[in-house]
């Protein structure tokens, strides 16, 4: 399929197209269009930025029905900005038709969005969360839907929407075509198009990962516990002008921006914490340089155009090899120089694996001052092989060569003589105090309180301690009172010695109507 010309596209869909100068179709689209229009349900594996979401908007356009109860296609997306991006371009390519495309998400109000639901759409574009709030709020119905569309599907189940997906799709009928697009295919997909899609057709395309030349990317190992440390030292050592730091979770962003404002950086950072208006005031700040370092995850950077980026630190090295590609192509754009670095800690190794099996090479590795890998087993405290060779030359401080140190008790001398008999080798010897403090003391039982000379207290071994009345020996514990603490024995009704009765509020002691004279 040389160009979209060759396609029986609508002259409107066709006039939109040669508007924006789309005239080749990418390898996605030359392998998945021509199945879309026919009616299959499709599975789409590749990577982000290679013509996707043309590829299942234009059957959509194509089979658009002017005045039909709607939605009559929704797309799913799993980040605000996707669907965000998802709805310009189908209001770019559906304009000619009259395509009314309404755009949902969470984090900001949902009354603007109802308002536009009731005016009625021809496409629904939608992040999990927001999309199930409004069909379980009755604001909206998929019982006319004739397209589903399941975007980036395996970046949803690593955020955990499978059961809200679940919710969705039983909700949408069974005559529908359903597209599913991934930049993976792990098990977890295949079990989901298998559950989803009727006799599925799968595209695949396998795109050689390449470095853009303008980017130099390298690998820092640091310890775990010092990634932070060597983050601040990475950012003193470049003094970037703008620089973008990826976070596996939403939670680390604000604390190491937290951490980085106590070294005077200007930070601020991107999650889905924060809401939408917050969002895109930080990205325009960033923009104009007002802040320079960006804390973000990889699913609040979807979307994220911006092409004077100076430098890309991964803190957390990315969970799937494609996304490395992904997160340091963000620097070096319009013919400007990039570096990207990434902290890879012990925990990271079999990732870091991944990312050169993907890239066919071996990626250069970096050291900060400070920072340099420590030799063998130094990580662990362990001594080096000179200084275990000087312990084993010096005696220990405080005692004379050739002593040894004697068990405590009247075993000492023994084992002092049982070592110089075994040539230095100490023998277990049995400890006599021990045993008769284990077996023997603690099981003397307290004096009777009927003695007659003194009282039970005086008559006691001394070294039990003071035991009150109604006490119990413990055979390890010691004393120990019989049904637990004062507290605790008033808060089971039992009074202890010594304790007042407590008086009941008089108000509790009356039940039934009150009593008058004369009544038996």
């Amino acid at each position: 399929m040389p160009s979209f010309s060759d396609l029986p596209l609508r002259p409107e869909i066709a006039r939109a197209l040669d508007e924006a100068g789309y005239t080749t179709p990418t390898p996605i689209q030359e392998r998945a269009l021509p199945l879309l229009l026919a009616g299959h349900d499709l599975i789409g594996i590749a990577q982000t930025g290679t013509g996707k979401t043309l590829a299942y908007l234009i059957p959509m356009l194509q089979a658009f029905v002017p005045g039909a109860e709607g939605p009559q296609g929704v797309v799913v997306c799993p980040t605000r900005e996707l669907a965000i991006q998802v709805a310009g371009e189908a209001e770019r390519f559906g304009k000619h038709l009259g395509f009314r495309t309404v755009l949902a998400y969470g984090g900001t109000s949902s009354g603007h969005q109802k308002q536009e639901l009731q005016q009625g759409c021809d496409l629904l574009v939608a992040t999990p969360g927001r999309l199930l709030d409004f069909l379980t709020g009755a604001w909206i119905s998929l019982r006319r839907t004739r397209f589903l569309v399941l975007d980036e599907a395996d970046r949803m189940l690593d955020m955990g929407f499978i059961n809200d997906i679940d919710a969705i799709v039983r909700r949408a009928p069974m005559s529908r075509q359903t597209m599913l697009f991934s930049a993976t295919f792990p098990d977890e997909i295949r079990r989901l198009a298998d559950r989803y899609l009727l006799h599925p057709e799968m595209v695949r395309i396998d795109l050689v990962v390449t470095v853009k030349a303008s980017v130099a990317h390298a690998f820092i190992e640091v310890p775990q516990r010092r990634k932070e440390d060597l983050l601040l030292a990475v950012l003193d050592r470049e003094r970037p002008q703008k620089c973008l730091v990826f976070t596996a979770t939403r939670e680390k962003t604000s604390e190491l921006a937290r951490r980085l404002r106590t070294r005077n950086h200007e930070v601020v950072s991107l999650s889905s914490l924060l809401s939408q208006a917050n969002r895109e005031r930080a990205l325009d700040l960033f923009r104009r340089g007002e802040f320079d370092v960006l804390v973000a995850t990889d699913v609040a950077a979807r979307g994220l155009d911006i092409d004077d980026i100076d430098l890309v630190i991964n803190f957390d090295v990315p969970m799937h090899a494609e996304e490395y590609v992904h997160r340091i192509g963000r620097t070096g754009r319009a013919h400007r120089a990039g570096k990207a670095l990434t902290l890879v800690s012990e925990l990271d190794s079999r990732r870091a694996a991944q990312i050169e099996s993907l890239l066919g090479f071996a990626v250069a590795r970096e050291t900060v001052a400070g920072f340099e890998k420590p030799a063998a087993g130094a990580e662990r405290g362990m001594p080096g092989p000179a200084a275990r060779a000087s312990a084993r030359q010096t005696p220990p401080r405080g005692r004379r060569p050739g002593a040894h140190r004697p068990h405590l008790g009247d075993g000492g001398g023994a084992a002092v003589a049982a070592a110089d008999a075994t040539g230095g080798i100490r023998l277990p010897l049995h400890r006599p105090e021990k045993a008769l403090h284990g077996n023997l003391a603690h099981r003397r039982r307290p004096a009777s309180r009927t003695a007659g000379a003194g009282s039970a207290r005086d008559q006691r071994a001394p070294h039990l301690g003071p035991c009150s009345r109604g006490a119990v020996q413990h055979p390890r514990t010691g004393p120990r009172r019989r049904g637990g603490p004062r507290s605790v024995r008033r808060h089971r009704g039992v009074r202890a010695r010594g304790d007042q009765p407590r008086r009941r509020s008089r108000r509790l002691r009356r039940v039934g109507p009150p009593r008058r004279r004369g009544d038996s």
